[in-house]
């Protein structure tokens, strides 16, 4: 019998930073009264969630929603409009799609 191990996605908090930064004006759900500043907690939810955590983003939400709560800081945002910014970066994080 032969285990299968798997690990959380590596994630380089700096080129994820970068990346967003430069790319959150493409994404569906951006609007344009908010700026990154806006969006910026939301994405690190994301891409450090699967790292922290083990499981689907829908399965997890709640504790997704706390963690936006407890770091968005000025963010104008509140979760249910910074929701699809951090299931993007969740999404990319697990799919290794960030640079090292």
């Amino acid at each position: 019998m032969t285990a299968t191990l798997t690990f959380p996605p590596v994630v380089n908090p700096t080129a994820e930073e970068a990346y967003w930064r430069h790319a959150y004006r493409t994404e569906p759900y951006y609007r344009t009264e908010f700026t990154y500043e806006d969006y910026g907690p939301a994405y690190r939810v994301g891409y450090t969630g699967p790292v922290r955590r083990s499981g689907e983003f829908e399965s997890l939400e709640g504790e997704l929603k706390n963690d936006f709560d407890q770091v968005r800081g000025r963010s104008r945002l509140r979760w249910e409009e910074a929701r699809e910014a951090a299931r993007a970066a969740w999404r990319r994080a697990q799919r290794n799609e960030h640079p090292q």
